[in-house]
């Protein structure tokens, strides 16, 4: 009986000391385990055995690093900077750019499957400030959105990323359904300057949509095809305002020497939408013989023409038009301020950076966060306090705002409210939090000395 004891109780010792280490033997099959998972796209599954294998096991920084990227897939991003946290603390590193960017590919890539399609809209246009590298599979994602806005932004997107002629997804959409999706596709190849899309991009010329024929006629010219302006000049006459207007904006663009009479004769069109765009297009056009014209639109009656008349003056660099700017800084009307301020300092006359510190005040969101995105152009070095004080407006269009002016000014400097961005309540907020950080973390963006 005391052999048995004995023997019994060295098997127990022998078991709890197995037991104990366990986990040492289990840890790579269960990491694999995990990591198979991973790559099916089953992420609860995938960080269920994490947390089971870091509980067992918790020195493993292989599955700590596993488990914070899925959490940005799971769109959980609290957890996942938790896990980056204590995996860059164990290690003793200052940081681990190269997983902090998967993390935020992760939660775009999570927002792009959002129900509300003005996050995934977010989600697609934050992919332009991310970059290229790793992001093809969520731009694929995109561009096969249902929603036609979203897969407009996700064109847009491979257009900024460089990608546009190269994807199948950009080169079929000018037979997209949406017009809209069909414009933004044509308008984007021509935009890419790649001669390889110019069989695709005539196919626009035969679309059933006049402003989708005229915007492949305008990719045609920027690919360097001959195209005749007349098409162009006619349309500027066409009985449509939408159709007036998009060929007024086209003609300023490319511009084309015969349009400038029809140009400055659009600022007095009936329609207010289409002297909007004639304004428009003489700040593309560039020419300085249009100042006094422009100038006498800022007593256009519609507020829109004189916001962008005020934008054109300060892009034609008019520095007779600095009296009637001031004048427009006094509008009834809080955008055309904002636009005559903006243009105010690029004419040099700084103290006009002042209405930026009164229209972030501004009763409407949408002029506070037109605000901290006209500091952030045209006076970086003050930019920061106005979008630090943003971060915390209760409008996540303006949140949304001072995020890309952080992202876009401050570089390495802005991380840490990056990553507050990451949890912000507003999942729109949360996509251009990820798409900066993402690009910061890749050194992407030095800005300002970094």
């Amino acid at each position: 009986m005391q052999v048995g004891s004995t023997f019994i109780a060295a098997l127990t010792a022998w078991l709890l000391v197995l037991g104990t280490n366990l986990s040492a033997f289990a840890s790579p099959d269960s990491l694999k385990a995990a990591r198979a998972a991973f790559e099916r796209k089953d992420y609860d599954n995938a960080a269920k055995r994490l947390d089971d294998l870091i509980q067992a096991s918790p020195g493993q920084s292989a599955a700590y690093e596993l488990r914070a990227v899925v959490q940005g897939y799971r769109g959980r991003p609290e957890h996942a900077l938790a896990d980056y946290d204590q995996l860059v603390t164990t290690a003793g590193k200052p940081d681990r750019p190269d997983l902090l960017r998967d993390i935020c590919l992760g939660l775009l890539t999570y927002l792009l499957s959002h129900d509300q399609e003005m996050v995934r809209g977010a989600a697609a246009t934050a992919l332009g400030e991310f970059g290229p590298a790793g992001s093809q599979t969520a731009l694929n994602l995109a561009l096969r959105d249902p929603a036609p806005r979203v897969r407009v932004f996700a064109i847009q997107t491979a257009g900024r990323l460089g990608r546009a002629a190269a994807l199948p997804a950009v080169r079929d959409a000018v037979a997209d359904p949406d017009v809209s999706v069909r414009i933004a596709a044509l308008s984007t190849l021509g935009l890419s300057k790649d001669p390889v899309v110019v069989s695709v991009v005539r196919r626009g010329l035969s679309d059933q949509d006049p402003i989708a024929q005229l915007v492949a006629r305008e990719a045609l010219i920027r690919l360097k095809q001959p195209q005749p302006s007349q098409p162009l000049l006619q349309a500027a006459r066409d009985f449509s305002p939408s159709v007036r207007g998009a060929a007024l904006g086209i003609l300023g663009r490319i511009k084309e020497p015969a349009a400038l009479p029809v140009l400055t004769l659009g600022l007095h069109d009936p329609d207010a939408s289409v002297r909007s765009f004639a304004a428009g297009a003489l700040g593309d056009f560039g020419a300085s013989s249009t100042v006094a014209a422009l100038a006498e639109a800022l007593n256009d009656q519609d507020p829109y023409v004189r916001n962008f008349a005020a934008a054109s003056l300060g892009r034609l660099n008019a520095k007779a038009a600095i009296p009637a700017l001031w004048g427009a800084v006094k509008d009834s009307d809080s955008l055309v301020r904002l636009a005559a301020a903006e243009s105010l300092v690029r004419l040099g006359e700084g103290e006009a950076a002042l209405v930026f510190r009164e229209l972030v005040k501004d009763p409407e969101y949408g002029v506070r966060s037109a605000a901290v995105g006209a500091m952030a152009r045209t006076s970086p070095a003050r930019a920061t306090a106005f979008a630090l004080e943003a971060l915390d407006d209760p409008a996540p269009r303006v949140r949304v705002a001072a995020v890309q002016a952080l992202g876009r000014v401050e570089g390495k400097r802005a991380i840490p409210y990056l990553r507050r961005a990451l949890l912000d309540k507003d999942p729109t907020v949360r996509a251009f939090g990820a798409g900066h950080l993402g690009a910061l973390a890749a050194d992407r963006k030095g800005k300002r000395g970094d």
